[in-house]
């Protein structure tokens, strides 16, 4: 049997299981917000408004995605807020000296390196990968603030925002550019061998390593995707308030960690997708998006976004329990006795 038709039966398997609440959820919250907000504020449903959420969604998007496949095998990075931060000074400084597209490839490439240090350090020198991505973090939030002195820079070439505001079709590049990166790592996680042993791993890695999959390989790619996704989102900060931020990373990754598990990818690994973490990600960027047209302050804000988090791990506890009863069900299900046919012995005489 071929890969895509294992992985579509294992897609068909688990959504048997997990059933609609697990399935649904996510999407039900976001509805019942959209709807609220709706009654709420005039404003919401302004196509205006509508692209700003998705504009201000797409850099959490695209380091959300990256963080799923980490958290897919069971690990954690920390440094992707600081990556941002670094790929943004490093991208604004290459984008003004030379030209946009190198500053573009510069940025990527500084969240590839720091994904593969990341890489290297838990799979070559086993540290677990809260304590490593968390000195890489340290780190390069260091080089972004000695290099700049804690300043952004500005000004860059004109051609850097038009990435956030040219448009396509109506539809601003920035939102056809984190689209098509969605579909991209979609397809790498469902379509591909990569991707199936990303979930082998994250399900059970002592199973995975006796079924000859390359346990240390996976867990260093998948760092450096994270790495690659950070520096992206980077150059994309960048060419939204065209300059170089050298700040930017704040809570991002903790956001982003929450936008994965909310959308319902399990943070012990092995369950989940890209498609669950877009979901976490529209709901975080409804939910700051409505705050702000409700006027509440910045302090309060972070009040909210502290019990999204707290929040984010009980319904993943919620789901693992809803999930757990609904598979003891179907195996008890599976395991009633079937009725014995009796044959019906003729009348002899």
């Amino acid at each position: 049997m071929s890969a895509l038709s294992d992985t579509r039966d294992r897609l068909l398997e688990r959504s048997r299981v997990d059933g609609w609440f697990d399935l649904l959820f996510v999407p039900i919250v976001l509805l019942l917000m959209v709807v609220y907000l709706s009654i709420t504020n005039q404003y919401f449903l302004d196509s205006i408004n509508i692209r700003n959420i998705l504009l201000q969604g797409s850099v959490l998007a695209l380091v959300s995605f990256g963080m799923t496949f980490v958290i897919l095998t069971g690990e954690l990075d920390l440094s992707v807020g600081a990556v941002v931060a670094l790929s943004s000074v490093v991208a604004a400084y290459v984008m003004r000296d030379t030209s946009v597209l190198i500053g573009f490839a510069a940025g990527v490439g500084v969240g590839a390196v720091v994904g593969a240090v990341n890489g290297f350090i838990v799979t070559v020198l086993q540290v677990p990968s809260f304590m490593a991505t968390l000195g890489t973090m340290v780190t390069a939030q260091g080089i972004a603030l000695a290099a700049t002195d804690g300043t952004v820079i500005a000004p860059l070439p004109p051609g850097v925002g038009t990435l956030a505001t040219g448009t396509f079709l109506g539809v601003n590049w920035l939102i056809w550019l984190t689209v098509v990166v969605f579909l991209l790592l979609f397809a790498l996680q469902t379509q591909t061998r990569f991707g199936l042993r990303v979930f082998a791993i994250g399900g059970n890695r002592e199973a995975a390593r006796l079924a000859a999959v390359p346990v240390a390989r996976v867990r260093f790619l998948v760092f450096m995707l994270s790495g690659v996704m950070a520096g992206l989102g980077g150059v994309v900060l960048t060419a939204r308030v065209q300059s170089g931020q050298p700040t930017a990373g704040g809570l991002l990754a903790l956001t982003a960690i929450a936008a994965v598990v909310v959308g319902g990818t399990d943070v012990f690994g092995g369950k989940g997708s890209v498609v669950r973490t877009a979901w976490g990600v529209l709901l975080i960027s409804v939910l700051t998006n409505g705050l702000d047209l409700m006027g509440v302050n910045d302090d309060l804000q972070q009040v909210v976004v502290g019990v999204v988090f707290v929040l984010a791990a009980s319904t993943g506890f919620v789901r693992r329990q809803f999930g757990r009863r609904r598979r003891r069900a179907l195996v008890a299900v599976e395991e009633e006795p079937r009725e014995l046919a009796v044959p019906v012995q003729g009348a002899s005489t």
